[in-house]
């Protein structure tokens, strides 16, 4: 199911998504719900040795994201709160670890994927919810790699533009894949910001779109004879 009042933005790094965030919350009198970038005790770590933090860095949150996403669905259904809008959902996750198994040096191997799914499946897919509307701010990863760099974050100082490719074409695959299941995907142009007034007006034109929202089924795994899968499928009756 999805929850009213549950609006996610999605995107590469680098692209916006925070600060899109707290502008959007802040005209539709939702609540911001950010990423806890300087919580993380892996990332640093991960961009200097991905090899070695990545499976646990995916699984730390794994962990961070289904707590905030359980506290705010709550609030939202008790009425405390009139919705939220967050940076990056709990669905997007999978689309790390997903591109990490399959790089050619597998940052993640095929058995700790495997694993890694197992624990979403088990902590996720039976009491998460979907957002009402799925926000992608689509740029290219050389924009994205500019906006990285002005930022000037030293733990992302090592991000090539190879990585970014690689994670820009996930995510392509990913919101194609939300859109089967039938959530709704207001995809914006986000090579040049514009206006939040704007924004605004089309967030509340496609939430008022009807919902084909189908149930989410479990993704493939990687068996020994197999090639890494590329899908997490949509169903007829329907991952982080």
């Amino acid at each position: 199911m999805f929850a009213e009042g549950y609006i996610g933005i999605a995107g590469t790094i680098g692209v916006g998504k925070s600060t899109l965030t707290v502008e959007l919350a802040r005209v539709l009198n939702f609540e911001p719900i950010l990423e806890e970038v300087d919580g993380n005790p892996y990332l640093e770590h991960f961009y200097g040795d991905m090899r070695t933090y990545g499976t646990m860095m995916q699984v730390w949150l794994l962990n961070h994201r289904f707590r905030q996403h359980r506290e705010f669905v709550t609030r939202i259904s008790l009425g405390k709160i009139r919705g939220v809008v967050q940076d990056r959902t709990i669905w997007e996750d999978t689309i790390f670890a997903r591109m990490l198994n399959e790089h050619p040096g597998k940052i993640i191997s095929d058995i700790d994927y495997n694993t890694y799914l197992d624990l979403f499946d088990n902590m996720v897919l039976r009491e998460l919810v979907f957002p009402q509307l799925l926000i992608y701010l689509d740029c290219k990863p050389e924009t994205a790699a500019v906006r990285i760099r002005s930022r000037g974050r030293g733990m992302e100082r090592d991000i090539d533009l190879d990585y970014l490719r690689a994670l820009d074409s996930n995510y392509r695959q990913f919101i194609a894949e939300m859109e089967g299941a039938g959530v709704r995907v207001l995809r914006i142009n986000w090579e040049n910001f514009i206006p939040i007034s704007e924004v605004a007006r089309l967030v509340h034109e496609y939430s008022l779109k009807p919902s084909s929202f189908t149930k989410w089924v479990r993704p493939l795994r990687i068996t020994p004879n197999s090639a890494p899968s590329a899908a997490l499928a949509a169903g007829p009756a329907k991952r982080n």
